[in-house]
């Protein structure tokens, strides 16, 4: 996996929480992505995937791997004698076959949504001092 790559989005949320966090973390030639509501962060060991998610319970999330393309996604809809709220996302971004899926986490915490995508050996970034002889 050369970098996480988002792959699809669309919804109320974004246009409410755009300002919040944008995809420009990863900025590459073949992504010319929209301000969203996700922030990928490229560390050494993995990347992070954050989602500024308020009012959302973790039950109300789901996040699933399937051919390698990693996805999250929230469906809602509240109805009372007043008014009738939809409320949805969806994300999915490209993995890559090198990576364990079994070691992706995910936490919810004051609403914000962390999923942590573990790098593969390879895609690690290695730190070492060369002594010179």
């Amino acid at each position: 996996m050369t970098t996480l790559t988002r792959l699809k989005g669309n919804s109320l949320f974004d246009t409410v929480f755009s300002d919040l966090f944008n995809d420009e973390f990863i900025t590459r030639p073949y992504m010319s992505a929209p301000k969203r509501n996700s922030q990928v962060l490229n560390r050494d060991e993995d990347w992070q995937i954050v989602f500024a998610i308020p009012g959302v319970k973790k039950d109300q999330v789901s996040i699933k791997v399937d051919d390698f393309v990693l996805s999250v996604s929230y469906d809602s809809n509240n109805t009372n004698e007043q008014f009738s709220f939809v409320s949805s996302f969806s994300r999915s971004w490209n993995v890559g076959h090198d990576v364990d899926v079994s070691k992706i986490v995910a936490n919810h915490e004051d609403g914000i949504l962390t999923i942590t995508v573990p790098k593969p050996e390879a895609k690690k970034r290695v730190v070492r001092t060369i002594e010179v002889s």
